[in-house]
């Protein structure tokens, strides 16, 4: 029990200091990379920037300091033939590093919450802080759409000639609102826009300049010309859903994607990239466990033919792979080359099988 302790504070002391150094440097150079930005900003907007930014950096870097945490811990007690002793006591290999483990496990779940709850609305915010012109180069956030069609989850169909995201609004809008495949009603209007009720929550489409048509089951058609007419509360299609604020996976949890996903596949547009997100939200956070098996397999064992620098080198060595083989999953999910679910997880089942074949080989030597 005293040695578990011994080992579990060693390797924490180890991994909340590598994990604070790598985000100091991480912003320490994003910082430098956007010096030009920031001269022209007020310092309250730098802050707000680097605060929301903070927890996809700890996302981004925990696997690397769980690595360098369990080489630097580990490696150097094996170093010290602690490891060796505990073993010789009849100790378990797998029983010794087992809250090392624990750790890795939990650190795989906090990583999931943190990219389900906390890093949709941060990175949302960072997104919106950051928009630039070099920014909306390379990551164009789309505020307008112009002869572009919408089914709604209500299997209303409507037609635009240009809508707003920013202004809520639309010009040369067309709805047509059917039930069982048959044409009931029809609106045509100049313009459309979002109205707030009065809780300034929610709110409710009103067509301005337009008719509206009713089609009778006889043959007959109805017109109403109108200069305001607010659409029936029974009309459940939102703002979001022409043009979501938040449109990448990072920005939005798995509920949004999905739901997301649905309004696109209803439109008939492209849905690959942001099902590849949705799957990559459950696959992401368990390259920290593998990592620190990785780890445990380099480091747990004495050798004299190798190093701990030895070690640590191919240890980073096979880290980098890991995040250079997600990143090519991912790109062949959004290329539509491998299905999104796959593409998700084929890194994860190949680092898997590496580190438990390692594991295994250590545990066995």
């Amino acid at each position: 029990m005293k040695f578990s302790a011994y080992l579990l504070r060693n390797f924490l002391k180890m991994f909340f200091l590598f994990l604070l150094g790598a985000v100091f440097i991480f912003i320490v150079i994003d910082f430098v990379g956007n010096i030009r930005v920031w001269l022209t900003r007020e310092t309250k907007e730098a802050i707000d920037y680097y605060l929301c930014y903070l927890p996809y950096i700890l996302y981004l870097v925990s696997p690397v300091a769980l690595f360098i945490a369990v080489v630097a811990s580990v490696g150097n007690m094996s170093r010290h033939l602690e490891i060796s002793a505990m073993q010789s006591a009849g100790r378990n290999p797998l029983r010794i590093l087992l809250p090392v483990f624990l750790v890795g496990f939990v650190c795989t779940g906090l990583s999931w919450v943190l990219s389900e709850k906390i890093l949709p609305d941060a990175n949302f915010k960072r997104f919106e802080i950051m928009e630039t012109s070099a920014q909306q180069k390379k990551n164009r956030r789309v505020k307008d759409r112009s002869h572009f069609a919408y089914i709604g989850h209500d299997k209303t169909s409507w037609f635009f000639r240009h809508y707003s995201g920013t202004l809520k609004l639309g010009r040369d809008v067309s709805l047509l609102i059917g039930k069982e495949g048959n044409l009931q009603e029809r609106y045509d209007a100049r313009r459309m826009r979002w109205v707030l009720n009065e809780d300034s929550v929610t709110g409710r489409w009103r067509m301005e300049n337009g008719y509206y048509r009713v089609f009778q089951n006889n043959g007959d058609i109805q017109v109403e010309p109108f200069h305001d007419k607010f659409l029936p509360e029974t009309i459940r299609v939102y703002p979001e859903d022409f043009i979501n604020e938040r449109q990448t996976g990072d920005e939005m949890d798995s509920k949004m994607i999905k739901e997301r996903i649905e309004g696109l596949r209803r439109s008939g547009e492209d849905t690959k990239a942001l099902e590849t997100a949705y799957y990559f939200k459950f696959s992401g956070p368990v390259m920290n466990f593998f990592v620190l098996l990785i780890g445990a397999a380099l480091s747990h064992r004495f050798s004299r033919s190798g190093g701990l620098s030895q070690k640590f080198g191919i240890g980073i060595f096979f880290v980098f792979s890991y995040y250079i083989a997600i990143r090519i999953g991912l790109k062949m999910g959004e290329n539509g080359a491998l299905s999104p679910i796959l593409s998700a997880w084929v890194a994860h089942f190949i680092f898997a099988l590496i580190s438990v074949v390692m594991l295994y080989r250590s545990f066995r030597l």
